[in-house]
């Protein structure tokens, strides 16, 4: 144990592995410790191997350094889609709209939950990549990457919206104090493209990295895109009575 926090004091990152109960002291101070039994050591330590070896240590770090990233990237999507959305709402709010309950409905609940939650099922890389994943979320690579998918994803909604004013048959929308819900074309266009929208973030955030496998592995999530695109494809394509 004394080694261990020896080398902690000098901002080393520690790992200790162990399997009785004099490496408690050890397996407890270290930044990572873990119990090759299920004996005393399993009580100090946060991890507990069912192989009775240090090659756990590898399945460790494939394991850990997967959920690093997942969680890096969950959160990339989750800052991505309130910005998208709140950009959508954006546009709206220039000519006196907004989007409907059920349309923020039909987003957060059956875009946004289940791609967030199955695209964290993406399993590790059979293979442990010798680079390390960011430290910090606050680092300049997951910075660049969330602006930059801002930037494309307002030049998209705003290349919608101005192609859509530049055809013939468009009508700009006139508000009425009266009514609450006022059909608009403004209003179906940034409603469907931005459904499309959040679809493509959650796929650019899963294609493939040095840590996880590709996201056509995961079949819950690729079920979950396949089966959203097709539904925005019947709001888009099937005439829907007014």
């Amino acid at each position: 144990a004394s080694l261990i926090e020896e080398l902690s004091a000098v901002d080393c990152v520690t790992g200790m592995c162990g399997d009785g109960a004099n490496d408690c002291g050890a397996l407890k101070a270290a930044h990572v410790g873990i119990s090759l039994s299920e004996a005393e050591a399993s009580i100090a330590a946060p991890f507990t191997s069912k192989i009775p070896n240090i090659s756990c240590c590898v399945e460790l770090l494939r394991q850990g350094r997967c959920a690093l990233m997942t969680s890096i990237q969950c959160f990339k999507y989750m800052a991505l889609y309130s910005l998208t959305e709140f950009f959508s709402v954006a546009l709206l709010y220039l000519i006196d709209s907004n989007l409907a309950d059920l349309q923020y409905l039909w987003i957060d609940m059956f875009h946004v939950l289940p791609l967030a939650i199955f695209m964290t099922r993406t399993h590790p890389n059979l293979d442990l990549d010798p680079r390390r994943p960011y430290k910090s979320l606050f680092s300049i690579p997951i910075f660049a990457s969330i602006i930059g998918q801002i930037a494309i994803q307002i030049a998209f909604q705003m290349g919608v919206s101005a192609y859509l004013q530049a055809q013939p048959w468009f009508t700009p929308l006139i508000p009425d104090p009266n009514e609450k819900n006022q059909l608009c074309f403004e209003n179906t266009t940034l409603f469907l493209f931005s459904s499309f929208q959040y679809i493509a973030l959650a796929v650019a955030f899963n294609l493939t990295d040095e840590f996880r496998r590709s996201f056509l592995t995961n079949v819950l999530f690729v079920i979950s895109v396949v089966a959203l695109c097709v539904c925005d494809l019947v709001l888009l394509l099937v005439p829907w009575p007014a």
